[in-house]
């Protein structure tokens, strides 16, 4: 931490290896190598053991000698499973608190978890846009940037990377449309920018769950589905309602967007019922004009 920072990187908490090697981001190269070819930094690092030394603690192998702070967001809990992390108001106040004290230009939030503690605590004193990720807000002179975890399975996530440098609000582009004024356009908004998306994907398809994987007797009793990586592009990058279908029945269930993890697409027990849905079970899910359409096969 600096008295003046052009940048500052929040994550979520220290990992097991990170805290047994008393440095940041020591896992893999992975935040190093997104830094170089991102621009934010000159010199590819190579020791993952001196390139918190070398980027934070000092300015210059740094994008224009660029002062670089980090923290994280909950500082107690050594945890490599994310899920296993929690957060409070108390966390993002002491960030607050920082931006109150110390001259910061950016603020880079890294991880769905913060973004999401940010977006619930903080948003009567940060000017939140709509963006999920890039520009997502200002606080003071501060501006609020929002980039996927930096091994997050995310497509093109470099560019929200490279917008740290050239301050563009980068965001989803289905996100960025404008929708009609009218009385109606708040409560359809996620149900125009749901039905652009699958627009250009009708017809297509997948298969659940994925080779190798199942479909767990947990995942039965919670009435839920997991969207793993490769059927993540099917989904927008973000929580919404997705309309499924099944026997001629439709139902309005919730998506839960995760970086770093399997999504979660909530349908329901009485869903699971409808379609026989066990722990051997594969199941065709096509996209037809704006529905996900269910066949056990």
């Amino acid at each position: 931490m600096h008295p003046k920072m052009d940048l500052l990187f929040v994550a979520l908490n220290a990992p097991e290896n990170s805290n047994n090697n008393g440095h940041w981001f020591t896992n893999n190269l992975s935040f190093w190598n997104i830094l170089y070819r991102t621009g934010i930094i000159t010199q590819r690092i190579v020791d993952m053991l001196e390139g918190d030394e070398k980027v934070f603690g000092e300015t210059k192998n740094n994008y224009k000698n660029w002062s670089i702070g980090v923290t994280d967001l909950n500082r107690t809990l050594v945890e490599t499973d994310s899920s296993k992390v929690t957060t409070t108001a108390g966390d993002v106040n002491r960030i607050i608190k920082i931006l109150d004290t110390h001259h910061v230009n950016k603020v880079c939030i890294m991880h769905s978890d913060v973004g999401r503690a940010f977006r619930e605590n903080a948003k009567n004193r940060i000017s939140f846009n709509s963006n999920r990720y890039g520009l997502i807000g200002k606080y003071g002179k501060t501006d609020i940037f929002e980039v996927p975890f930096h091994n997050a399975s995310v497509p093109n996530k470099d560019k929200y990377y490279a917008a740290l440098i050239n301050g563009k609000g980068l965001t989803n582009p289905l996100e960025s449309k404008k929708l009609p004024k009218s009385k109606e356009s708040v409560k359809n908004k996620k149900t125009v920018a749901r039905k652009e998306s699958f627009i250009r994907r009708n017809g297509e398809g997948f298969i659940l769950p994925k080779p190798g994987n199942s479909i767990t007797p947990k995942d039965i009793a919670k009435g839920q589905l997991r969207i793993t990586v490769d059927f993540k592009k099917h989904f927008l990058e973000k929580d919404y309602l997705v309309v499924v279908k099944h026997l001629g029945k439709t139902y309005e269930v919730k998506y839960q967007y995760r970086d770093t993890r399997s999504c979660i697409l909530k349908v329901g027990r009485e869903f699971m019922e409808r379609c026989e849905i066990d722990p051997k079970s594969r199941i065709k899910v096509t996209m037809v004009n704006g529905v996900y359409e269910f066949s056990k096969i």
